[in-house]
């Protein structure tokens, strides 16, 4: 089994990473695979960041293979305000890098086998691999029913490729939306971070991110993702419709245990 995740990195994408990267072992994967994307950043920048995230990993870890998008046509934005002038808060140096770094198409050409998908930024690259292969879990970060969207009218990823999104969507799913995360239990902004491992320094750049741009709560997006599809027990499913008329599986949390608590289980 792997897990492929589709990253725009940003802190949250950071978080989700390293999140999924500590547990990969015990969760059974063979292989975790980061395909950086635009979004929150450039691809070029996305790339950098997926490469300077996985040389700072301390901690043993699956296989990694990152994937290089830079030649596909793809929207971003590079939203410094949010997540720091490098896209990953400043908190990473270049290290020496042993992974495996493939081209998309190249990738997807030969990509086969059993695998868990989490998408945690635009779709527009997506729907070729759902095309090719069925994940047996398809999660992701995106969309909203009723809450307040943040970009343009829209949930940020849905937005800036609505055409990619319906397409994606319309496989069995589970949607991270704006009402997943929007929890007074998940607000981490008015939270004391005191650990000192990766994943809670990420989080606590995060949330100092916040509070200088002027965010109205710090909600770790991603990573609530990763949350859920391994802790799907902290949750339950419900059913809605968003503006564009997508039918959406999406997740409410219930677990009643604040996000700090919960944050390198």
């Amino acid at each position: 089994m792997k897990l492929v995740m589709f990253c725009d990195y940003g802190l949250d994408d950071a978080a989700a990473t390293i999140d999924a990267l500590s547990h990969s072992v015990k969760d059974g994967y063979e292989e975790v695979v980061l395909v950086a994307i635009g979004g929150n950043v450039p691809p070029s920048i996305s790339l950098r960041n997926a490469i300077r995230l996985v040389s700072n990993c301390d901690f043993d870890y699956a296989p990694v293979t990152v994937v290089d998008t830079t030649g596909e046509e793809q929207p971003f934005e590079f939203l410094t305000v949010v997540h720091g002038g490098d896209g990953m808060g400043e908190l990473f140096q270049d290290k020496p890098f042993h992974a495996k770094v493939l081209q998309f198409r190249n990738w997807l050409e030969g990509f086969s086998g059993e695998y868990n998908l989490l998408s945690l930024g635009p779709m527009t690259l997506v729907p070729d691999l759902l095309k090719k292969c069925t994940p047996k879990k398809f999660v992701f970060m995106g969309g909203n029913i009723a809450e307040e969207p943040n970009f343009q009218g829209y949930e940020f990823n849905h937005a800036l490729d609505r055409e990619a999104f319906s397409e994606a969507v319309a496989y069995p799913h589970v949607a991270i939306t704006m009402d997943t995360c929007r929890n007074s239990f998940l607000n981490i902004q008015s939270e004391k971070i005191e650990g000192k491992s990766l994943l809670s320094r990420i989080v606590s750049r995060a949330r100092d991110l916040t509070l200088m741009s002027g965010e109205k709560g710090c909600y770790l997006w991603d990573d609530i993702a990763v949350k859920y599809l391994r802790h799907p027990n902290w949750f339950r499913l419900r059913y809605g419709e968003d503006r564009d008329g997508n039918e959406l599986s999406y997740a409410e949390y219930i677990h009643g245990d604040k996000y700090l608590k919960l944050l390198e289980l």
